[in-house]
């Protein structure tokens, strides 16, 4: 939170709580302090890595795993500030943030987040409490290494790295994510990045600049090309390093990367190849297939059909809800059946029957889902 978390709390004099921001040597003395006594209560307590060449800092960021379960029936944050001194504790979802008392300046405090790692309790959570340290890292690292290859079709989250299946993203943008891995040694190895200079860390930020655009798939031309997100020019209003990235880095590096840039569908197919989701990526395409196939279905139905408004709704409904299909012939159901895609019994041999069927039989099956309908109202009303 950069040290702004308490800035709309009131404290005792009905003034929000000063948080000065602190030089490297206290943020070293309170982080390694604190860090002892969080241990006593996670299994494991890491600080994500911090950019180089930082001069102050705003606040203290902790990733930790392993603490509910031992803190049983009690309230872990609770014992955590209990542990950490603090006097001010803010809750937001996984992560908490805590107002100690600061060592050099009585009367101001020095802000403690503490984040509960995504997937704890779950065989993911080791790998998913190295991802997180992982993109929590450096910074913005990993949101540069997004927005340079989100028009590729690649894109971090905090659950891993993901292919984003165009077709399927413009009308559900989570059911067109591919998961694809969430180690960090694979992902460096798939984007072409030095992995050992990664590990060794950065000296400078230009440095990370320069392995981030040193990547197989990077090019400035893409890059030039995107297509900006609210939420990137947010970005790049609010976070420095991001923004010199943007508008510094870039413009002093126009040749920077690959000279023939790769496609979106290359990097598709690099990617099935690399992380094995060929089989994966298919069935997603299949049903996506199959969804554009029944909805042009469904279009037809409804046009063969001459009704419209409600009357029209409820024949769609009474088709849904009273047909069924036995060896490729549509019937009357005698009682209400969960729906099955009518693809599945539809052929380009028997589709233009089965619409002669519609229009013979919309109107029964309508008048069977209106009783359906008014039956239930009555029974929520008198139960």
């Amino acid at each position: 939170m950069g040290g702004l978390a308490f800035a709309n709390t009131a404290t005792s004099n009905g003034k929000p709580p000063q948080v000065p921001r602190m030089s490297p040597q206290l943020y070293q003395q309170v982080a390694k302090e604190c860090q002892t006594k969080l241990e006593k209560v996670f299994d494991r307590v890491v600080i994500p890595r911090e950019p180089p060449g930082k001069a102050d800092h705003g606040d203290i960021d902790f990733l930790v795993e392993g603490g509910p379960a031992r803190a049983g029936k009690g309230d872990v944050w609770a014992t955590v500030k209990t542990i950490l001194g603090a006097e001010l504790h803010l809750s937001n979802g996984g992560s908490h943030s805590y107002a100690i008392p600061h060592l050099e300046s009585p009367g101001t405090y020095v802000q403690v987040d503490v984040e509960l790692s995504p997937g704890y309790g779950t065989p993911e959570g080791p790998d998913l409490f190295e991802w997180t340290r992982f993109i929590k890292g450096d910074a913005d690292l990993v949101q540069l290494i997004g927005v340079s290859h989100r028009p590729l079709g690649l894109t971090c989250n905090d659950q891993g790295l993901h292919l984003i299946v165009e077709e399927i993203a413009i009308y559900n943008k989570k059911k067109s994510l591919l998961f694809l891995t969430r180690d960090p040694d694979r992902l460096m190895e798939f984007y072409g990045f030095d992995a050992t200079k990664y590990w060794a860390g950065f000296s400078e930020e230009t440095e990370i600049f320069d392995w981030v655009s040193s990547g197989r798939f990077f090019s400035s031309e893409i890059f030039e090309n995107r297509t900006e997100k609210s939420n990137d020019r947010s970005r790049q209003k609010k976070r420095p390093m991001y923004r010199r990235f943007v508008e510094e880095y870039m413009p002093l590096h126009p040749g920077q990367g690959e000279k023939s840039p790769w496609t979106r569908e290359q990097v598709i197919s690099e990617a099935l190849e690399h992380f094995n989701k060929k089989t994966e990526y298919e069935a997603m395409m299949e049903e996506h297939r199959n969804k554009e196939i029944e909805e042009k279905l469904w279009s037809g139905i409804r046009a063969t059909i001459p009704a419209e408004g409600n009357s029209l709704g409820i024949a769609l409904k009474g088709l849904r809800h009273w047909v069924v299909f036995q060896n490729g012939k549509p019937a009357v159901a005698s009682e209400p059946v969960e729906y099955q895609s009518w693809t599945k019994s539809i052929s380009i041999e028997n589709k233009d029957a089965v619409l002669r069927w519609v229009l013979e039989h919309w109107e029964q099956v309508k008048r069977l889902e209106k009783s359906r309908g008014s039956a239930a109202r009555q029974a929520a009303t008198t139960g």
